[in-house]
């Protein structure tokens, strides 16, 4: 894909998603990364802070952003309006994975953390 200088589209820009389209970037300079979410900005759920950072992080490196838009692989009026209109070489869909919390018993939660809280307590013995 880099050789070939591809177009790459990475679907959610929660925590797996930046990840990744930053990995691809910074090891495969030559491919053309695009990353889409649903929402209004990267990490959703992280403080305002930590999804400027990683926003102007993309910009400088040259990965387009784009928010707002739900990922509608069968809809061509979807690729047209991304600007990708033979669609991407290659797609990568980051979503749709969320951790499951809500069978623990509240002690075992914090309090406070990123969304809120709600993180699973652990120690050295799990």
């Amino acid at each position: 894909l880099n050789n070939k200088e591809a177009s790459v589209l990475v679907v959610g820009a929660g925590f797996i998603g930046v990840e990744w389209v930053t990995e691809l970037q910074h090891y495969f300079r030559k491919l053309k990364l695009t990353i889409l979410d649903a929402l209004p900005r990267c990490l959703g759920p992280l403080p305002d802070k930590a999804a400027e950072y990683c926003k102007s992080y993309m910009d400088r490196v040259g990965i387009r952003q784009i928010y707002n838009t739900k990922f509608a692989p069968n809809d061509q009026a979807f690729w047209d309006l991304i600007g990708m209109p033979m669609q991407a070489d290659k797609t990568y869909v980051c979503i749709g994975v969320k951790a499951s919390n809500y069978f623990m018993p509240p002690e075992t939660l914090s309090e406070k953390g990123p969304g809120g809280g709600g993180w699973i307590h652990m120690n050295q013995k799990l």
